[in-house]
């Protein structure tokens, strides 16, 4: 699957990621009954699940997902799709979508490949040339658990 990221140097990340994720909270609801100031093709509102807090988010589209993390002076954007047209459309879709919300002080992204990474038996997320990649998965901030 491929995936792609972004570390987006901000001084209000919380900011940039709650306006992204009400945005399409909002697009999900309306796309049946408003004009589109965009066009994102043939998605019906019960297509879009967007669920967010003040520092992680995670949107979900028919192609593909964004999950979103405000870490001070950082938002960080991940991106993953079935196919490498779909992560385009994603990156395309995120990148407007920031340029939009900056622009009085535009923010840049740049979207590097993620490597790929596996979790190892005991935890300890590793890329899959063997290097180490982070404690372990985090508990997601929308489950109990």
């Amino acid at each position: 699957m491929p995936t792609a990221e972004a570390q987006i140097a901000t001084e209000r990340p919380t900011r940039y990621l709650v306006q992204l994720c009400k945005h399409f909270a909002n697009k999900g609801h309306h796309l049946t009954h408003r004009p589109r100031t965009h066009t994102l093709p043939d998605l019906r509102p019960d297509q879009i699940q967007v669920e967010w807090t003040d520092s992680d988010g995670m949107l979900r589209l028919p192609w593909g997902q964004c999950t979103l993390q405000a870490t001070p002076g950082t938002l960080r954007v991940h991106i993953e799709a079935e196919d490498q047209e779909n992560l385009g459309r994603l990156q395309d879709l995120v990148t407007t979508h920031i340029g939009r919300f900056s622009r009085r002080d535009p923010l840049r992204v740049e979207w590097e490949p993620s490597e790929a990474i596996v979790d190892t038996p005991g935890g300890q997320l590793r890329h899959v040339d063997g290097t180490t990649a982070g404690p372990g998965p985090r508990p997601s901030p929308f489950r109990a658990g």
